[in-house]
Order: structure tokens, then C-alpha cells, then sequence
């Protein structure tokens, strides 16, 4: 879960970032979601941590969430909750 979770914080991070125009990420953001979304659910398969799959479900929201609207960063703040929940 180490992984997964770090892996979240840095496209947390990189989506901040964009959010606050600090840089344009574009494809990289997309594919590092790829891998944040892969590892969450490994994590959630291997560790069965119930909190994990609040993570999960936002992040399955998110793709039908646009960019520099109030979900957006929603999405991942209860993401955060969710690995944050889950490591307590």
C-alpha cells in the first residue's frame, strides 16, 4: 500500500499543480492516474482495507469529472481520506 499511496500523493500533487496553472502535465497526469488507479486496487485486493475502496470509487468517478470544477478536486480529497482512513 506504500506504493499506491505515494503514488497518489504525487498525481495529487502534479493535479494541484495544474489546478493552480503552476505547469501543464497533460499526458502525463492521465497516465500517472493510470497507475494511481491500478495500485489502488491492487491494494485493495491484497490488503481487503475497507477504506481503500472510497479511493477507489473516486477514482473511477474521475474521469467524468472535468478539470477546474469544484468534483475535481473533490474527488481527490476524499481519495486522500479514503488512503488516509485506511492507514490508520
Amino acid at each position: 500500500m506504500t506504493v499506491a499511496f505515494a503514488l497518489y500523493l504525487l498525481n495529487f500533487a502534479v493535479g494541484l499543480a495544474a489546478q493552480l496553472r503552476l505547469g501543464r502535465f497533460g499526458i502525463w497526469h492521465h497516465l500517472l492516474y493510470f497507475a494511481v488507479f491500478v495500485s489502488a486496487l491492487a491494494a485493495l485486493v491484497f490488503l481487503r482495507a475497507g477504506w481503500l475502496l472510497l479511493t477507489v470509487a473516486c477514482l473511477a468517478v474521475f474521469p467524468r469529472a472535468r478539470p477546474r470544477t469544484w468534483l475535481h478536486p473533490t474527488l481527490g480529497v476524499l481519495g486522500l481520506v479514503g488512503y488516509l482512513l485506511a492507514l490508520r
